[in-house]
């Protein structure tokens, strides 16, 4: 899909808010609004305007690049159940994996932050029938993955992180 092609607004979404993300939905400004983000996160960890992202809790994802070797972080919404944690690269329904995702999947190494609380953790995809079970939840949680998922060729990398027992 090209990020000319305009995707259909999901009713559960006010016409100015859908209409911010379609603007802001290219590479370059999600990079760039993401570095803006790290930093706000990590001055107020966390709290206020950076915590709740279209609706959904954020978090901070570091992991080791694919390519650089370097540590990279990026904000990610998630669904926390227990000591599960759940992130979705569906990266606005783009054509490509966001890096993270990608980066996961090569080097499953990462640390997340959730507002001031910093940790390695365990990292596994979920694929076939293990994500198939988790996605319905996931959707329900935040709409906009299963809304962009409908849009896109592409199936979003699910993966499961957890404390790194110490």
């Amino acid at each position: 899909m090209k990020i000319a092609e305009r995707i259909p607004k999901p009713d559960f979404m006010e016409e100015a808010e859908w209409d911010l993300l379609m603007k802001t939905r290219a590479p370059e400004i999600i990079r760039l609004g993401a570095r803006a983000h790290v930093q706000t996160y990590r001055e107020s960890n966390g709290e206020g305007d950076t915590y709740l992202t279209q609706g959904a809790p954020t978090l901070l994802l570091t992991t080791i690049g694919r390519i650089s070797g370097t540590e990279q972080t990026m904000p990610a919404n998630f669904l926390q159940d227990g000591d599960d944690v759940y992130v979705v690269g569906s990266i606005a329904g783009l054509d490509r994996h966001p890096h993270w995702a990608l980066n996961l999947d090569t080097k499953p190494k990462a640390w997340i932050q959730i507002k001031a609380d910093h940790y390695e953790v365990d990292v596994k995809r979920l694929v076939g029938d293990d994500r198939a079970a988790v996605w319905p939840v996931l959707t329900e949680f935040f709409p906009l993955w299963g809304h962009f998922q409908k849009y896109c060729d592409r199936e979003f990398m699910v993966f499961k992180l957890n404390r790194k027992a110490s």
